[in-house]
C-alpha cells in the first residue's frame, strides 16, 4: 500500500490484526462512499466479509474487483467462493470463461479442479472426463484419478473403476471420498470385508464423512461390537455438527439396537426442537417418554 493509504487504511488493518471484524467493517463502511472503487478497500473488505463469514456480499465484492482488475486470481477467488457456497452454475460460467483466458501452470489446475468437482456434482461424468482428458497426464492428480473412477463407474466398467479408485488413494491416501467410493465398489463386487476396510481408511482420513456414516449404520447394525464401533463415530461426528437430520437417524437406528432409551429420547427431542413441524419426531419423543415412564415404574415395583 502507498502511504496515504496505509493512513487511510491503517485503523482497519489494525483491527483485522486484533481480530475485530465487526469494528473493522464498521471503519470500512465509513470510507465507503470516497474509497468504493479502491483496490485496497476492495481487498480489504473481502477479507473482513469472509471473516465475518458473510458470503453473500463477499461475492459481490469479489465479482466487483474482478470486473475492475480482470486478473485470472480475481477471477479464480469469485468461482471457488460461489463454488463453497453451492453456486454451482455461476461458477461453472467463470471456469468455463476461465479456459479461453492466459493461465499460470497452478491456476490452470485450479480451474481444472473446479470444473471437474461441478461435473461430478452434476452427475456430468463425460464433462469431468473431457477436463481430466485435456490435462497434462503428468499433472493428473487424486482427484483426477477419482473423477476417473466415478466414469467407468457410470458406465458399470467395475474392473477399470476400482484400477482408478485405487491409484486416487495411492496418489493422496486423505481422500475419502475415493475410499467410500472403493468401499462401495468393493461391497458390490461381493467383498464385503474389505469395503469394511476401505471404509475404516475413510474415517481415518476424514471422521466427519457423512456417506460414510450412512453405510456404516447400514452394515453394522447387526453386529453388537460393530454398532457401537458405529455409535462411535456417529457421536464424533454430531459433537461437531448437531443438527444433521439425517445422521440424527442414523445414529436413532443405532440406539435402537442397543436399547439406548434415554440416548433415543434426548435425540428425538433435537429433531423435534430442530424440525418443529415434523409430526413424526414429535410422536417418537412421546412414544420413548411414555417408554420410559413404563421402564421407571417397573424398576420401582421390582
Amino acid at each position: 500500500m502507498m502511504p496515504q493509504s496505509d493512513s487511510v487504511f491503517g485503523p482497519v488493518l489494525s483491527c483485522l490484526n486484533q481480530g475485530r471484524y465487526s469494528a473493522a467493517m464498521m471503519k470500512l463502511t465509513n470510507l465507503s462512499h470516497e474509497y468504493s472503487k479502491d483496490l485496497n478497500y476492495l481487498r480489504l473488505l473481502a477479507k473482513t466479509q469472509k471473516a465475518l463469514a458473510d458470503f453473500s456480499a463477499l461475492i459481490i465484492t469479489l465479482k466487483y474487483t474482478a470486473r475492475l482488475t480482470n486478473l485470472s486470481a480475481d477471477y479464480i477467488e469469485h468461482m471457488l467462493t460461489l463454488y463453497s457456497q453451492g453456486r454451482l452454475n455461476e461458477a461453472l460460467d467463470i471456469a468455463l470463461n476461465l479456459e479461453e483466458k492466459s493461465l499460470s501452470v497452478s491456476e490452470k489446475k485450479i480451474v481444472a479442479h473446479c470444473l471437474i468437482k461441478i461435473y461430478l456434482e452434476f452427475f456430468d461424468y463425460e464433462g469431468a472426463e473431457e477436463v481430466i482428458r485435456m490435462c497434462n497426464t503428468a499433472a493428473q492428480d487424486d482427484l483426477m484419478m477419482f473423477a476417473l473412477g466415478l466414469v467407468f463407474l457410470a458406465r458399470g466398467e467395475q474392473n477399470e473403476a476400482l484400477v482408478y479408485l485405487r491409484k486416487s488413494v495411492e496418489l493422496n491416501c486423505k481422500n475419502d471420498q475415493a475410499w467410500v467410493s472403493l468401499s462401495l465398489l468393493h461391497e458390490d463386487m461381493g467383498d464385503h470385508e474389505i469395503a469394511l476396510a476401505n471404509l475404516d481408511k475413510a474415517f481415518d482420513a476424514n471422521p466427519n464423512n457423512a456417506t460414510g456414516l450412512k453405510l456404516l449404520t447400514k452394515w453394522h447394525r447387526r453386529d453388537a461390537g460393530q454398532v457401537n464401533k458405529a455409535i462411535r463415530h456417529i457421536r464424533y461426528y454430531l459433537s461437531k455438527f448437531e443438527f444433521d437430520e439425517e445422521i440424527s437417524l442414523c445414529y436413532m437406528q443405532l440406539l435402537k439396537e442397543v436399547d439406548d432409551v434415554k440416548s433415543l429420547h434426548f435425540e428425538a427431542e433435537k429433531l423435534v426442537l430442530y424440525n418443529p413441524n415434523k409430526l413424526k419426531y414429535s410422536v417418537i419423543k412421546k412414544n420413548l417418554e411414555l417408554r420410559m415412564k413404563l421402564q421407571h415404574e417397573i424398576t420401582m415395583n421390582v
